[in-house]
């Protein structure tokens, strides 16, 4: 029984000590994607993408095979009872031409926008990691973790915004 006593003391006094020693860890998370992509560098150059006169006509291109794709449709649902099995097989046919159009379309856009933000985050890592070294030595933190990876993190804990702010400052 004195042993028992005494190995549930040794037990407590380690659970003690551990709590203290994680008690004076300083603890942070950073996403440090959406802080890149949050900078007015990276805003300004998904907005020259945008605005571009390819991603434009792209866009415009991909809003109208939707409409006449929508217009098809809507007209098969009106007309559709009266037609020939032909001319089912026809509409059927020019409706999945349209589709196949609105996909590569968007596969482009999407690539386009991958490519943009491949390039934005290849040039500003470096700004970030300064930054983020920076608020680490400045908040003398002990561990920062993946936003992504932590199951819980409190608004006080979350250095974003900071690292954001910081790289805004950097220019």
């Amino acid at each position: 029984m004195f042993k028992s006593v005494k190995m549930t003391a040794v037990l407590f006094a380690g659970l003690m000590f551990s709590g203290m020693a994680l008690a004076q860890t300083k603890v942070a998370v950073v996403n440090f994607q959406a802080a890149i992509m949050s900078t007015e560098v990276a805003k300004s150059k998904i907005n020259a993408l945008k605005t571009s006169s390819e991603y434009s006509q792209l866009q415009s291109s991909a809003e109208g095979i939707q409409a006449e794709m929508q217009k098809m449709a809507d007209d098969a649902k009106k007309n559709g009872v009266t037609w020939s099995d032909e001319k089912k097989a026809e509409q059927q046919r020019k409706m999945n031409f349209k589709r196949s159009d609105l996909e590569t379309a968007v596969k482009k856009l999407r690539a386009m926008e991958a490519q943009a933000v491949q390039e934005i985050q290849k040039s500003m890592v470096p700004k970030a990691k300064t930054a983020m070294e920076d608020v680490i030595k400045e908040q003398k933190l002990d561990l920062v973790l993946d936003a992504n990876a932590a199951v819980f993190a409190g608004p006080n804990t979350d250095l974003t915004a900071e690292v954001v702010k910081r790289m805004n400052a950097a220019k």
